[in-house]
């Protein structure tokens, strides 16, 4: 199968790629040049340099391709919403126009669970659950305003939506760079007193998801979403404590980070008016700390994926703890 993935130099992307070259045909599309130059050279994966507003370049990405896999976006907690819109909504629109026009016949789009959060404990949360309302942040605004554009496309071009929970691995630069950031002096301050319990997902569990989405999207209902978790929900404590102890111990450190858990009901109103007086300066500066960050470490969220098991065959093979141990192994890599 001829598949172009977008975000190609992402950590998603990028996992596709490393995992089902020998598999299927590849070709990405992506903005760091020399990421884009190191899977063109191990991987044989051709690369298409550019952004989702460049329309001629997205119809020659998209020729001759059976599939698009769809995991470009402006991911972020903070941002204005005219760039959310403009890489999340327009991006996926004009990725929809290539698709038509080039005759492609199955498109999956990389969505998001954020979709779902609504500053509550929401258990096993199943597709046909309502989604939040108003949404957390603009980031879940334009991500579901993209999927009722991916559901609203003609169904020559078969879609399927897939909804990952907390995505973390190798090239990870959000959820686990910005925990270890937040350390200071061997104490990490958590935004909550609670330790609820999340679902994560590893990256190659994700991009395992995405290509079994491609092989069996004929049986599939066009317009399907599916969510996608490593179904092994745990309280937050235990994955932070199990990062930590990896991250000493492939350093050869004994160092202890201890965590020290703030109450969120008055931190709460402070993140809150943090951020209006932000939105209020010229530049915007990105909060240390976002209301909605906080409610991550707040709320327990679960999902259930027994759709993704039944219609793809969908079984996570990399745990939660041996994703950990590949990502803390792969950071210090970074840095050698």
């Amino acid at each position: 199968m001829k598949i172009l993935v977008t975000g190609g130099t992402g950590m998603l992307g990028n996992a596709i790629i490393r995992l089902y070259h020998k598999k299927h045909a590849l070709r990405f599309l992506g903005r760091n040049l020399k990421i884009a130059a190191s899977l063109e050279e191990n991987y044989n994966a051709s690369a298409y340099l550019g952004d989702l507003s460049d329309k001629e370049m997205l119809r020659q990405a998209c020729h001759g391709v059976n599939a698009i896999i769809h995991c470009a976006a402006l991911s972020s907690p903070w941002g204005s919403y005219d760039d959310f819109y403009q890489a999340n909504v327009l991006g996926t629109q004009n990725l929809l126009d290539a698709a038509l026009k080039e005759d492609v016949k199955t498109f999956i789009h990389i969505s998001t669970t954020s979709v779902y959060f609504d500053e509550s404990d929401r258990w096993a949360i199943k597709e046909s659950d309502p989604v939040a309302n108003p949404f957390c942040n603009d980031y879940a605004k334009t991500k579901y305003q993209a999927e009722q554009l991916v559901q609203s496309t003609p169904t020559d071009l078969k879609s399927i939506i897939l909804r990952p929970r907390g995505i973390f691995g190798p090239n990870d630069r959000a959820i686990v760079p910005r925990i270890m950031k937040a350390i200071r002096g061997n104490t990490l301050l958590m935004p909550s007193s609670r330790n609820p319990i999340l679902d994560l997902t590893y990256v190659d569990n994700v991009a395992d998801a995405a290509i079994l989405a491609c092989e069996n999207a004929k049986n599939i209902e066009s317009g399907s979403i599916l969510n996608i978790s490593n179904d092994e929900p745990k309280p937050v404590l235990d994955i932070l404590h199990s990062l930590f102890q990896q991250s000493s111990h492939h350093q050869g450190s004994n160092t202890r980070v201890n965590i020290k858990g703030l109450p969120y009901s008055w931190l709460l109103p402070i993140l809150t008016a943090n951020e209006w007086i932000r939105t209020k300066l010229p530049s915007r500066p990105e909060p240390k700390i976002t209301r909605y960050s906080a409610g991550l470490f707040h709320y327990h969220q679960t999902l259930d994926i027994s759709r993704a098991k039944e219609l793809l065959g969908y079984k996570p093979h990399v745990s939660i703890e041996e994703g950990i141990q590949r990502y803390v192994i792969w950071s210090k890599n970074q840095t050698v």
